[in-house]
């Protein structure tokens, strides 16, 4: 077996490009939480692969590869395929008697139907012919009796060439219908349906599909009606993967398969659920006309405690990513805890990651911010000789009763693998209904991969913040770390790949300003604006104030002394 005809029969959908074979997903990681795609290449000069994703890393030789699927293994990957010989089966078939007939009439079917496909019995058996090319290839049997678990349901001639039964009669002008057994392609037959062919061996064997590939190319349409059990829905996924999901079409229907679908329901019936099989839905690709409406007014947002934000951005949409930067002290992550605080006031449930800051200091942070300057307490720092502040111990109570259900903290100090924040996000969305995340910093995420690719990685992240955001609708904060160290930013001083930026939604920098810009611009700090995608609006600035008690970030005297839901 070469490489092509391995990932023909066991890969899946993939492509060819720089002579590796690149699958749809890794076989061995699936594509892990996020479902990955094309990570997994295997070159066709040797059969070497790997997977590329940081946590799965999978690789090894062409023989590693045939051996973890019970593949015979050679020793010439060049050499092809040597041919199956099949043993033309020499039975003769007689018309159906009595009790196969009075069986086959119980399923509802005439003599004309079973006849028009050479249906008839052997010692007893129904047996069904199986041509290629008007060339009897195999014959497969059943008892004319309801199969009660014992001994074989069906078995067939041995050395007979497994093709899919009835392709003889089909026209591939016209769609091709797929089904799971023979009575099944007989009921369908029953109800004057043309162009329906039975795999020979149920879900278990679909090597049909290896066997008659040239004919299954001819046709532009595949409808495929499965049994509606998991044997079933296994035989589907498969046929799909093999025979690809641009061209299947699929029928769902309550009765178990099409043969019940008519005992029960009649031939009309059969016809009305054949007519409705769907397209197979390929995830990111829908009909422009129908996809829903959009109203930025009627868009769920959520407010900056900074109205001067609001005003510029309209507040931080849900399905959308805000990357933001900053030097060191410069009160990103202080800022961020104030906006969650907000989050919270108006109604919102939040999760950060804080990969920098120890729960206690982290929550020490957040107190101070929800206390706000009236209901601090001042102590004598003897080392810094300075005033040190906390919340009074009487609000500290009403404090955490009032966000203890609603924030929610990620605590891996000094760093956490990447698949393990979307592991988290995904559970504090499913489980509490968190709708506003903070991931402070990109720099403390472990990402896989080696040090080449890091930035790639990078990228991927931001990436994955994107669409974990869009897939559960909700706002991803992300904190991501400058190139210098001094000074106010640009965009592009955003340290890592120029995707970071791109990806964004929105992209914000908070700025501290030193004495000569506080004399210049009359506020503690500036916010700066560089990219807001849904309103068109860039390098646009906010002046702050900042109360270093209560580490506050305002604008006016009534933003300093708001009052968050545990006092009002």
């Amino acid at each position: 077996m070469n490489p092509h005809l391995f990932a023909e029969k066991h890969l899946g959908e993939y492509k060819t490009k720089n002579n590796e074979i690149v699958t749809k997903y890794c076989p061995f990681c699936e594509g892990g939480q996020n479902h990955d795609k094309y990570t997994f290449a295997m070159t066709l000069r040797d059969g070497a692969y790997n997977c590329k994703r940081g946590t799965c890393d999978a690789k090894g030789s062409f023989t590693d590869l045939l051996r973890h699927y019970g593949e015979p293994v050679g020793t010439n990957l060049e050499r092809t395929k040597k041919p199956v010989e099949y043993t033309p089966p020499q039975t003769t078939i007689d018309p159906a008697k009595k009790k196969v007939e009075d069986y086959l009439r119980k399923r509802r079917f005439t003599k004309e139907t079973w006849e028009a496909r050479g249906v008839g019995e052997v010692n007893g058996n129904i047996a069904f012919p199986y041509f290629e090319n008007g060339e009897l290839v195999m014959v497969k049997y059943r008892k004319p009796e309801k199969y009660t678990g014992k001994g074989q349901k069906a078995w067939r001639d041995p050395g007979g060439k497994p093709v899919f039964w009835g392709m003889d009669n089909c026209n591939p002008q016209y769609p091709l219908i797929i089904v799971e057994g023979e009575m099944d392609a007989l009921a369908l037959d029953e109800c004057g349906i043309d162009n329906v062919v039975s795999v020979p061996s149920g879900n278990k064997d679909l090597t049909c599909v290896e066997i008659c590939w040239d004919w299954l190319e001819q046709f532009d349409q595949v409808v495929i009606w499965p049994d509606n059990d998991d044997p079933g829905k296994e035989m589907l996924n498969n046929l799909i993967k093999r025979l690809g999901a641009w061209r299947c079409w699929v029928v769902e229907a309550d009765a178990k398969d099409a043969n019940e679908a008519l005992y029960l329901y009649g031939k009309d019936e059969v016809i009305r659920i054949l007519h409705t099989a769907k397209e197979v839905p390929v995830s990111g690709l829908v009909r422009l006309a129908e996809v829903g409406d959009f109203d930025p007014l009627q868009s769920e947002r959520i407010k900056s405690s900074v109205q001067a934000v609001n005003n510029i951005i309209g507040g931080y949409m849900l399905g959308l990513l805000s990357v933001w930067t900053g030097i060191n002290g410069s009160g990103k992550s202080t800022f961020l805890g104030q906006e969650m605080l907000s989050a919270i006031d108006q109604g919102y449930k939040v999760c950060v990651y804080s990969g920098e800051l120890p729960a206690p200091m982290f929550r020490y942070w957040v107190d101070l911010q929800a206390a706000g300057p009236s209901n601090l307490n001042a102590r004598f720092d003897q080392i810094k000789e300075t005033d040190v502040y906390s919340p009074k111990k009487e609000v500290v109570e009403y404090i955490r009763r009032w966000y203890y259900d609603d924030f929610f903290l990620y605590d891996s100090f000094g760093g956490a693998g990447e698949d393990s924040i979307w592991e988290i996000f995904e559970y504090a969305y499913r489980r509490y209904g968190c709708k506003v995340f903070l991931i402070d910093n990109l720099m403390t995420v472990v990402l896989g991969g080696n040090e080449k690719d890091f930035y790639r990685r990078q990228s991927d992240f931001v990436g994955k913040a994107k669409s974990f955001a869009h897939h559960w609708g909700v706002h991803v904060h992300l904190v991501a770390h400058p190139r210098k160290s001094e000074g106010r930013l640009g965009k592009m001083d955003v340290m890592g790949s120029g995707d970071i930026t791109n990806r964004a939604d929105n992209v914000l920098s908070t700025h501290r300003c030193d004495e000569e810009e506080r004399a210049e611009y009359q506020s503690d700090g500036i916010l700066d604006l560089f990219k807001d995608r849904l309103n068109g609006v860039q390098d646009t600035a906010v002046t702050l104030q900042f109360d270093r008690k209560s580490k506050r970030f305002y604008r006016d005297v009534t933003e300093k002394m708001r009052k968050f839901g545990w006092e009002v």
